[in-house]
């Protein structure tokens, strides 16, 4: 009973969270309209079609991420992407908790709801909101590890299951290198440990084989590890959680990484683990990703999804031994009794809630130039659309075909990688700044007031403000303007409720 009540609570919770946290990821737009052409036409995109600046041949690495999301939003709705992102990640603490019951505790039982809830707290913030593919390669990323738990534990044919795993990996998300990161690292530390490695190194080129079975043949491998290994350092994400943007961000995370990494050294030292007893595997994945998540935001996962996982036991055991002095073991039993009644209440209260009420996927005028679209949808301004990075997904989706964008979040799937330098230099007016405009043809403007390019552009002889709020300001060159504009509806409602309409049409003539 209490394995059942702690499962329904996880699950719960999950989507309780996602139900409370509905707003769109900034890439969302492009992944349905990549999702939606997929399904309507049976065939892929391979050359992209909604940006006027160059681009290459488009290795979508998230194609059937893509797939799935618009398949969801066409027949459940925003609804649909809410509970799919709480499903995601309940799922992948399920997948966790496996693990731990796997491994067999020593100090406590293996479904704790504190423990979990923790996880899952200071996962939340990197996981981002509503629904990202990244949800995917978390699953899958935790399902690795319970296969090769299992297999380090005996389970050898088991193994067999990862490079069947990978075929779907690789092709609904690029995260899969993690995949062969983790396999290696098992390589490493099992020869460390004196194992023989030969079920993994077979089945870690087994799933290397399998990277080739893609829409896009062995240029998509060599595309993997390029954007694996390719600078993002101007992409927030990409960057150190202890970064001076982050100052205050991540708190959760940064809590959770003191606590366990205290927790494994405090363990060693109290066991008196030298080198002979300790385990080289679990060592280096500690380490391994404690450092990733360091470095990256987005590896954040990886290292709450390891440790919550092979460092349970350790926690509870130096938990545990705070209680050694009390030897009354029914005063110890109901101290538990009351933790958990008290736990459990307050994860109901907080998570039961969202999960009755109407849920809808909603956006603000500061995170989204809702208006400015709008404007330009209402007047029928045609042409080139220079937008930020962010907002040019949303851009597309909302006004192509009229409309085509500079640029969006599919970065290096789509675009040259200096594209984003020259994009970055233009809005903060550094070196030869105005190269982005003179080199390619650009008909539209939409500014965002916080940049030192938007009173530049103010000021500038060719370019005319025509509509402004206290976010934005809409551009179009003195040649092509017009008597009067329509102005945008100032009313949220509207904007949410029609928020995933769209005048493209997936169906390909």
């Amino acid at each position: 009973m209490n394995k059942i009540l702690f499962i329904i609570t996880l699950f719960i919770l999950c989507i309780g969270f996602s139900c409370l946290n509905c707003f769109p990821d900034n890439d969302l737009w492009a992944r349905i309209i990549a999702g939606g052409f997929a399904v309507e036409n049976m065939s892929l995109l391979k050359h992209d079609i909604l940006s006027y600046t160059p681009t290459h041949v488009w290795y979508d690495h998230e194609w059937g991420a893509s797939v799935i999301f618009y398949i969801v939003l066409k027949y459940f709705g925003a609804t649909g992407l809410i509970i799919l992102k709480g499903l995601l990640t309940a799922l992948t603490l399920f997948i966790c908790y496996k693990t731990v019951e796997l491994r067999k505790p020593t100090s406590t039982i293996s479904y704790n709801i504190l423990f979990y809830a923790l996880m899952f707290f200071a996962v939340q913030n990197s996981l981002g909101p509503v629904i990202r593919c990244y949800l995917f390669t978390c699953l899958f990323f935790a399902l690795f590890i319970y296969i090769l738990e299992r297999a380090r534990q005996g389970g050898v044919k088991i193994l067999i299951l990862l490079p069947v795993i990978m075929l779907f990996w690789c092709n609904i998300h690029g995260g899969c290198l993690s995949g062969l990161g983790i396999i290696g690292i098992y390589c490493i530390g099992e020869f460390l440990n004196k194992q023989n490695i030969k079920k993994y190194l077979i089945t870690l080129f087994a799933c290397l084989a399998v990277l080739f079975i893609n829409p896009y043949g062995i240029e998509y491998v060599k595309f993997l590890f390029f954007a694996g290994l390719m600078d993002r350092s101007y992409i927030t994400e990409w960057n150190s959680p202890f970064h001076l943007h982050y100052l205050k961000g991540f708190i959760e995370y940064k809590i959770y990484l003191i606590i366990m990494l205290l927790t494994h050294i405090l363990y060693l030292i109290k066991e008196k683990i030298n080198y002979q007893k300790l385990d080289k595997t679990k060592i280096i994945i500690i380490a391994v990703t404690a450092i990733l998540s360091v470095m990256r935001v987005r590896h954040i996962p990886f290292f709450i999804l390891t440790t919550g996982t092979l460092l349970y036991d350790e926690f509870y055991l130096l938990f545990n031994s705070l209680f050694t002095k009390i030897k009354n073991t029914e005063i110890i039993n109901n101290l538990i009794l009351i933790k958990n009644i008290i736990i459990y209440f307050l994860l109901f209260i907080i998570s039961f809630p969202p999960l009755i009420a109407k849920k809808e996927i909603t956006i603000t005028q500061s995170a989204y130039p809702r208006f400015a679209i709008e404007f330009i949808k209402i007047n029928n301004i045609k042409g080139n659309l220079f937008i930020n990075f962010d907002w040019g997904s949303y851009a597309a989706y909302k006004l192509y075909p009229d409309n085509l964008i500079v640029m969006d979040g599919r970065y290096e799937e789509v675009y040259n990688p200096d594209l984003l330098m020259e994009l970055k230099e233009f809005h903060l007016v550094k070196g030869d700044w105005y190269k982005i405009i003179r080199d390619y043809k650009t008909d539209i403007m939409i500014l965002e007031k916080k940049y030192p390019v938007y009173n530049k552009i103010l000021k500038h002889k060719d370019w005319k403000l025509i509509f402004e709020n206290n976010v934005t300001g809409v551009f179009v060159p003195v040649t092509s303007l017009k008597s009067e504009y329509l102005l945008p509806i100032p009313n949220d409602e509207y904007y949410n409720k029609t928020l995933f309409d769209t005048n493209i049409n997936f169906k390909q003539k």
